[in-house]
């Protein structure tokens, strides 16, 4: 008898799902989403600048669920990347499409990726620095009219190529001071929203009250 009660579960399982048909995988106990609703602040985003959507799904009855995994995908990772969490980064200009997906439902969003930034100037352009002090400089960010944009509109970020020769101390301002540890030469990069520019530096092991050699080489 019970050989055809395994039988006969087994056949009615699979007349009830057919191949190929979608399977829900929303636990027992938990109610399946049937709307997604997929927001974003703006429909623009900027290369190296993020922009994070806003999800929400439903129950049958509108009510808001939470708890849920979510699938995220991007039509163009070169485009725009998105995370685990929603959170879109700008890699190149164009358009591209964001989904996300719950249970059996998906939702998407178009965006326009811009560039904001398309030149900077890290000014002095070269530095002969004395080891152990310091000096500072600034970056200057412009538009594609070539219009200055504003101080301290994004965050600037500033790094070198070599810390063993130079360390860097961000300041307000879109500016850095930058400290002489070593004698050589290194480049300091100041970067905004993905455009770069950088600033050469010689430090000279030259002793104070001694003319500077910078010959780069200490």
């Amino acid at each position: 008898m019970a050989r055809y009660l395994s039988l006969f579960l087994v056949a009615s399982a699979a007349w009830g799902c057919a191949a190929g048909d979608p399977v829900d995988p929303t636990p027992p106990g938990l109610s399946r989403v049937e709307s997604l609703t997929l927001a974003t602040p703006r429909d623009t985003v900027y290369v190296g600048d993020t922009l994070t959507l806003a999800l929400q799904a439903r129950d049958s009855a509108g009510n808001l669920l939470t708890g849920r995994a979510v699938n995220w995908a991007s039509s163009d990772s070169g485009l725009a990347a998105v995370s685990p969490v929603g959170v879109v980064k700008g890699v190149a200009g164009g358009h591209v499409t964001i989904t996300a997906g719950a249970g059996q439902k998906t939702a998407t969003v178009a965006l326009i990726v811009r560039r904001l930034v398309f030149s900077v100037n890290v000014v002095p352009d070269a530095v002969c620095l004395r080891k152990s002090f310091t000096t500072s400089l600034a970056l200057t960010a412009f538009d594609s009219l070539g219009q200055a944009l504003p101080v301290g509109f994004r965050s600037v970020t500033w790094g070198t190529t070599d810390g063993l020769t130079v360390s860097v101390i961000p300041q307000p301002a879109d500016s850095v001071v930058v400290l002489g540890v070593a004698a050589g030469t290194a480049s300091v990069i100041g970067t905004i929203l993905g455009v770069a520019d950088t600033t050469a530096l010689i430090v000279d092991a030259t002793p104070l009250g001694q003319p500077l050699v910078c010959s780069g080489g200490g």
